[in-house]
C-alpha cells in the first residue's frame, strides 16, 4: 500500500485507550453513541486473522490485535478529552484514569499499512528458504523486515514497530508453507 495515498484519508490524529476487563466493544458502542462528531471521528478496534486448530482442522479465526485498547480518531484532542471526561460515568471503564495516548506517526504508518482502512490484518503465506523468510500473500509481503519471530506451529509472526511508543511489538498470522 502506498503511503502518500493513505496520509490523503486521514481525518484526524489516532489515540488509544485503555479498556481493562476486556470492554472495548461496550466502550466502542457508548463512544459512537454519546460523543460528538467534533470530538471523534473514528472509533475501532484492530483485529488480525489466525490460524488455529481444533478438532482436527485448521480454522481461520479473527482475534484482537491489541486486546485492552480502543483506538480513537479525532482532529481535536481537547474537545475529545472534554467530552470523555463528561461522560466518565457512562464510560465506567475507565479504571486506570482512562488517559489517552496519542499513537506515534511512525506506528500509524505500520498499522495502515499492514491493517488497512479495515483496520484488520489479513493471514499472510509464506515460505523460509536459506533461513530468509519470503513472503508471498498478505500484508506482511514486503514487510519481511519488520517479522521479529515467527512461530510456525501456531501460524504467527510477532511484527515490531519501528518507534519507541507504546505499541512496541504486535502478532499477526503468518502462515510458513514451505521450508528448505
Amino acid at each position: 500500500m502506498d503511503f502518500s495515498a493513505v496520509q490523503k484519508e486521514v481525518l484526524g490524529i489516532w489515540y488509544v485507550l485503555y479498556c481493562p476487563n476486556q470492554k472495548e466493544e461496550e466502550l466502542l458502542k457508548a463512544c459512537r453513541r454519546h460523543l460528538t462528531r467534533e470530538a471523534l471521528g473514528d472509533v475501532f478496534v484492530f483485529t488480525y486473522d489466525r490460524m488455529r486448530r481444533f478438532h482436527g482442522v485448521w480454522h481461520l479465526e479473527r482475534r484482537p490485535l491489541f486486546p485492552h485498547y480502543l483506538f480513537l480518531e479525532s482532529e481535536n484532542e481537547e474537545r475529545l478529552k472534554e467530552e470523555l471526561e463528561r461522560y466518565a460515568q457512562v464510560f465506567s471503564v475507565f479504571e486506570n484514569d482512562g488517559r489517552l495516548v496519542r499513537v506515534e506517526p511512525e506506528e500509524e504508518k505500520v498499522l495502515r499499512m499492514l491493517c488497512g482502512a479495515g483496520h484488520h490484518s489479513q493471514m499472510s503465506r509464506g515460505y523460509i528458504r536459506d533461513g530468509k523468510t519470503v513472503v508471498t500473500e498478505g500484508p506482511l509481503k514486503g514487510k519481511e523486515n519488520l517479522i521479529r519471530r515467527i512461530d510456525r506451529h501456531k501460524r504467527i509472526a510477532r511484527v515490531g514497530m519501528p518507534s519507541t511508543g507504546q505499541l512496541r511489538e504486535m502478532q499477526v498470522g503468518l502462515e510458513i508453507v514451505a521450508k528448505s
